[in-house]
């Protein structure tokens, strides 16, 4: 039996409304700050983005919320309703709620679990063309796990939610210890790369678009769901579902997909099915190290592609030329090539500085397991 198994759940109000009803937290609204009025700084400033935690620059700005509140999206195309925890103080544009918890019992754990919660209930029902005002906010009801307090009034089981919160934080960090596939290796000054355009055709020795072969009712199948479904999502590295072996045979892994009409960029290491209009690049030399430099060179360099008719096409993207690290060739022509070398000791030296800081995030793993 799970420590979820414990929970009763009921609905309650997202916020308090004063002489209306109580609820989780009380809101506020942030403030418009365009881009230009921000310089750089250290203040995490959280927009309408459903990635990075909502985080879209960090400013020289005086924050305007504490740390260890949740922020709301209230606006946005495809983030209204994203609910995140905030565990920093930071500033919020006006396309934000921020969230402050009413009770002193609210710990970063259950703020984790509330936020999740927050955003599976809200973002189904809200959009764009529906946003979430603060109007909208004041009605709004939640499923949460409840208790009854010593006056015998139904109250958030924050307690209940903390123990499970760090339960799940537990297990995520020995996941995410777990699913790792090097060892950082000691620091070193990254590689010398030497830059220069080449039409995609030149850097890929193969470039195709899919068609979507599977069956709907297979996605996410319990037990059966083997293979990532990579469709055209901007987070999860595409993936927004599984399924198990179609009457195809998956996509082989190492391969670098790009979704036709929304600019979605991500590495696939292991075999996947896709839906339609996903664009698929391979190399015979391309590797985790070098995909994942691509990944970041191409999303970058891709911008003038997107909606409304101007998709990243098979037929535009054998005309686009991007900027990647290159080299002189042995052969007799000195033709200049593609560095994959290089580009894959560049991924090298960048992975292993991300699992340093990751292992600072994660703590000692012996500390971890004493807290079984």
């Amino acid at each position: 039996m799970s420590l979820y198994d414990e929970f009763t759940f009921a609905p309650v109000y997202v916020v308090a409304v004063e002489g209306q009803h109580d609820g989780i937290f009380l809101p506020h609204k942030g403030k418009r700050l365009v881009a230009r009025a921000r310089r750089s700084g250290r203040t995490p400033f959280v927009g309408a983005s459903r990635m990075n935690n909502s985080i879209t620059d960090f400013s020289d700005t005086p924050p305007l919320f504490p740390g260890g509140w949740v922020t709301l999206i209230y606006n946005g195309d495809g983030g209204t309703g994203q609910a995140r925890y905030q565990p920093a103080p930071f500033s919020a544009s006006d396309d934000v709620i921020a969230l402050e918890p009413i009770s002193g019992l609210a710990s970063e754990p259950a703020l984790l679990l509330i936020a999740s919660m927050l955003t599976q209930q809200c973002v189904p029902k809200f959009g764009f063309g529906y946003k979430l005002t603060l109007d909208r906010l004041d009605r709004q009801k939640i499923m949460a796990p409840v208790t009854t307090d010593d006056s015998g009034e139904q109250v958030v089981d924050w307690l209940g939610l903390a123990r499970l919160g760090e339960s799940l934080l537990r297990d995520a960090k020995k996941r995410a210890r777990t699913v790792r596939t090097s060892t950082p290796t000691e620091r070193t000054a990254p590689p010398a790369l030497t830059f220069a355009p080449m039409l995609i055709t030149d850097v890929f020795e193969s470039m195709r678009a899919t068609a979507a072969w599977y069956d709907r009712a297979t996605l996410n199948m319990t037990g059966r769901a083997t293979y990532p479904f990579v469709s055209r999502a901007s987070e999860n590295n595409g993936i927004v579902a599984t399924c198990p072996r179609q009457v195809k045979d998956p996509e082989p892994g190492n391969a670098i997909t790009i979704g036709l009409d929304t600019q979605t960029i991500a590495y696939q290491p292991a075999p996947f099915y896709t839906s339609q209009n996903i664009q698929v690049l391979r190399h015979d030399r391309l590797d985790v190290d070098s995909g994942l430099v691509l990944v970041t060179l191409i999303r970058k360099q891709m911008s003038k592609f997107g909606w409304g008719g101007n998709g990243a096409t098979l037929g535009r993207l054998r005309k686009t030329r991007i900027m990647v690290p290159v080299e002189t060739g042995a052969d007799a022509d000195r033709k200049v090539v593609v560095d994959w070398e290089g580009m894959s000791s560049f991924g090298s030296f960048l992975r292993a500085e991300a699992e340093r800081s990751i292992d600072a995030v994660l703590g000692n793993p012996d500390e971890l397991a004493g807290q079984q």
